[in-house]
């Protein structure tokens, strides 16, 4: 039986138990023993009573007795039995029917509560309780609407009787509509705010329809109205409405943790005073605390979240189904997707009282993530399938002629959108969103989405597009400033950069999302050490020397003035020819600058290779026109691309270049150089490239890429001490696959395998066939390491000479 409907009853029945009432026995013993159960004793009494009706069971008034005091000592089975017994129950007085029918309301029967609900509706037509009893009895057995109906008559007939508003009530907290319930409550309590039962039911209707602080208020202001449990549970109540305010979206930053934290303190003072009372109160010590890690999330204290979960769990206390999504969040944001996956499943599992389909799509998505981080692909990108047909594509209000477009769908396919992301098909993401946005210019997320995709693609000025469309509309999002921080740092934008991040640092440090950028900025503002090294070993009477060693390496300051660095730098390298070994030293010393469209560097070295030290120079220009298209010029002074066997001979070379790049996006490039060098022994030479990179195929953890190398030379020398071909021409398509054997957040592993197959035309020598073969690692290690190395082997023919060349190379920069 509902509390609500307790007050009600108990006035009922002590109406119909009026002392006045006529029980027909004459015996003096049948008075006493009535006027016991009237005090509470009623054992004795039904005792008599049951063999009376064994003597006589068709004798009405014993049975109406018996079946008053059964009412009053709560045996609602004993009295369906004893009238289903009765030979004639006849015309039971009203108090007797009425005690039947709750009887077998309160044994859930109701088509026979109903019935005699009724009957005694039409014998009596001056006992309202008959009235309240059906009414309450069809809203119980589920025929809502009929007990709707027959409570708006009741209040039409009754307007100023505030039981006849509690039953209508009653019908509507059944009905599942907690605001036209607490409108009848309200109503009562105006009609007779000093009943107790009135007041209790106005409460506990507040209590229903969320509004649990303004009910608490009532219940402090009158003592003894609810017990402690009843109280205990408002307390709680507004508890978790400040933690449902603080996970709102639509607040504030600095609101939402005002809130978390006013909740936080509530739930820890609550649960001290409640433990103190022991097992009386440990069901709500068990809620709080359960309650208490959403509170923990929504202030984003994601550690003390899963501390307090696993201190639940190794104390014993239930952890209920409705906050494991919470707690799976908070592992997931500690980059622990492999305890976040099955939290979320059994979260999902779980039928959880009052959950929406936001709640459950926010699990799904969250369970995507998990599995992708825990690079279980399939199972994550099936899930999101089946999260995206849940969601229907319109929504339809009652009461609306014109359907609204479902958010939850959309945000089930931008989720969907950023998983073709993480498998690295980039072509598939934006192809998505490009869709979405075709069909919904204005909406934020999904323009914010796009310029994430266009960044991962190589397209920043296409994401500043985006974000700056994404800004007219939502000037201060989170996720619009993030974005546009990060395609600063692509575009090399230091100083909008450095303002945005210092931004929304200020507002919202415990978001992922601004942990990731500022991380990105401590990268950025790093020292940075390149090193290459390579060793080399030709056979076959080499031409280009053999047993060759390669160092060279740089350091570069931290930024200065945002866009300046400096840099210092050393390398070597040796080689065995015929005459005798060459080797090269160098120093170098420069400055680099780093804007929106330029990239300029300027050094000058000191330069050993057996005469002396020599002093170089060099200098470089880098002009992005825009995404696809950038070109470059240069120079040099005693170049470091002169070949080794020149300098044993001292011989130098300065040299010139130009550079034209496009660039299509992540998948396809070609790069145009031209270099002309001028040797100091009088030989001009003219080298042209032509290298370029096509995607063939793209899977999560596979990607196989066309490569093709074209390039030439021409020198005016006829003879020279060094490799020096009249012209030449080198053709060399090739196959790279990628393989990532493992990856978790910014920490990859891959390997990768290379086979070429060309041709090399040498005048005067013909041309003959090139093969090459590679095999290699990379590790990236929390964007401050990338370090990798290739072996590759060559066979290819210098002057009409075959030679084969075994090359090992480690390139690694560090940031620090």
């Amino acid at each position: 039986m509902s509390n609500c409907l307790l007050p009600i009853t108990l006035t009922i029945c002590a109406a119909l138990a009026s002392p006045g009432m006529a029980l027909c026995a004459p015996a003096q013993d049948y008075d006493t023993l009535i006027q016991q159960a009237r005090a509470g004793d009623y054992s004795p009494a039904l005792t008599m009573l049951r063999q009376r009706l064994r003597q006589t069971p068709d004798d009405r008034r014993v049975l109406g007795d018996y079946i008053l005091i059964s009412g009053w000592a709560g045996h609602s089975k004993a009295i369906t039995q004893a009238y289903e017994q009765a030979e004639s129950p006849g015309n039971l007085s009203s108090q007797a029917l009425n005690t039947v029918a709750r009887a077998y309301r309160d044994t859930q029967r109701w088509n026979n509560a109903i019935t005699l609900f009724q009957q005694g509706e039409r014998r009596f037509h001056n006992q309202p309780a008959f009235t309240y009893g059906h009414i309450m009895t069809l809203a119980d057995a589920g025929r809502t609407d009929d007990a709707i109906r027959g409570g708006r008559q009741l209040v039409a007939q009754q307007p100023r009787n505030a039981d006849s508003h509690l039953a209508l009530d009653y019908a509507y907290v059944q009905a599942g509509q907690p605001y036209a319930a607490l409108e009848q409550a309200s109503q009562a309590y105006d009609l007779a705010p000093a009943r107790p039962y009135v007041m209790r039911a106005y409460i506990l209707a507040q209590q229903r329809a969320q509004l649990p602080q303004a009910a608490l208020r009532m219940t402090q202001a009158h003592p003894g109205v609810m017990d402690p449990a009843q109280t205990r549970s408002l307390q709680a109540d507004v508890a978790a409405q400040l933690t449902r305010a603080a996970s709102a979206d639509s607040r504030g930053e600095a609101s939402r943790f005002a809130l978390a934290d006013q909740a936080l303190s509530l739930y820890d003072r609550l649960i001290a005073e409640w433990r103190a009372m022991g097992p009386t109160a440990r069901a709500d010590v068990q809620r709080a605390e359960a309650d208490r890690l959403q509170a923990l999330h929504a202030r984003r204290r994601m550690r003390d979240v899963v501390t307090s979960y696993d201190a639940m769990r190794a104390n014993g206390t239930p952890v209920p189904s409705y906050v494991l999504g919470d707690v799976a969040s908070a592992y997931l944001y500690l980059q622990q997707p492999e305890k976040a996956a099955p939290l979320f499943q059994q979260s999902l599992a779980t039928i959880h009282q009052n959950r929406t389909s936001a709640n459950r799509l926010a699990d799904q998505s969250g369970l995507f993530y998990a599995l992708t981080e825990s690079n279980q692909d399939d199972a994550a990108n099936a899930g999101m399938d089946r999260a995206i047909q849940e969601q229907p594509i319109w929504n339809y209000y009652k009461g609306t002629p014109v359907r609204e477009p479902n958010p939850l769908r959309m945000d089930a396919e931008l989720t969907r959108a950023q998983g073709y992301l993480y498998e690295g098909d980039s072509v598939r993401a934006q192809q998505t969103l490009d869709q979405m946005v075709a069909a919904a210019p204005d909406n934020t997320n999904i323009r914010t989405m796009r310029a994430g995709v266009y960044r991962a693609r190589d397209l920043p000025h296409h994401a500043e597009r985006d974000l700056k469309i994404a800004e007219s509309q939502m000037p201060r999002s989170i996720g619009v400033e993030v974005g546009q921080a990060e395609t600063a740092l692509a575009l090399q934008e230091w100083h909008q950069a450095k303002l945005l991040r210092d931004d929304v640092a200020a507002r919202a440090p415990e978001d992922t999302t601004v942990q990731r950028l500022a991380r990105e900025w401590e990268v950025h503002n790093m020292a940075e050490w390149r090193m290459t090294a390579s060793r080399g070993v030709t056979t076959n009477s080499p031409v280009l020397g053999s047993h060759e060693w390669n160092l060279d390496t740089v350091l570069y300051s931290p930024p200065i003035d945002e866009n300046w660095r400096v840099f210092a730098g050393t390398g070597y390298s040796q080689g065995e020819f015929d005459e005798g070994n060459g080797y090269y030293g160098w120093a170098r010393a420069g400055a680099e600058w780093r804007s929106r469209v330029v990239t300029a560097q300027a050094e000058v070295s000191g330069n050993r290779y057996g005469y002396g030290t020599k002093t170089g120079a060099a200098a470089s220009v880098f002009v992005d026109l825009n995404d696809h298209w950038q070109v470059g010029a240069g120079a040099a002074l005693l170049s470091r691309d002169t070949p080794l066997r020149a300098l044993k001979h001292n011989i130098t070379a300065n040299s010139l270049n130009a550079s034209l790049r496009w660039r299509g996006d992540d998948r396809r490039e070609w790069v145009l150089t031209i270099t002309p060098s001028f040797f100091s022994d009088g030989n001009n030479r003219l080298e042209a490239s032509l290298s370029g990179r096509q995607r063939l195929y793209t899977a999560p953890k596979v990607k196989v890429d066309a490569l093709l190398n074209l390039s030439g030379s021409h020198n005016t020398a006829d003879d020279a001490p060094y490799f020096n071909p009249k012209s030449d021409l080198t053709v060399l398509p090739a196959l790279q696959i990628t393989h990532t054997l493992y990856q978790r957040y910014e920490n990859r592993w891959e390997q990768q395998f290379l086979l070429g197959v060309g041709t090399y035309s040498q005048r005067n020598f013909g041309t003959g066939g090139i093969v090459t073969v590679g095999y290699g690692q990379r590790y990236r290690y929390n964007d401050v390491l990338d370090v990798g190395f290739m072996i590759t082997g060559t066979s290819r023919p210098y002057d009409g000479q075959r030679e084969r060349d075994y090359n090992f190379l480690v390139n690694m920069t560090y940031r620090f």
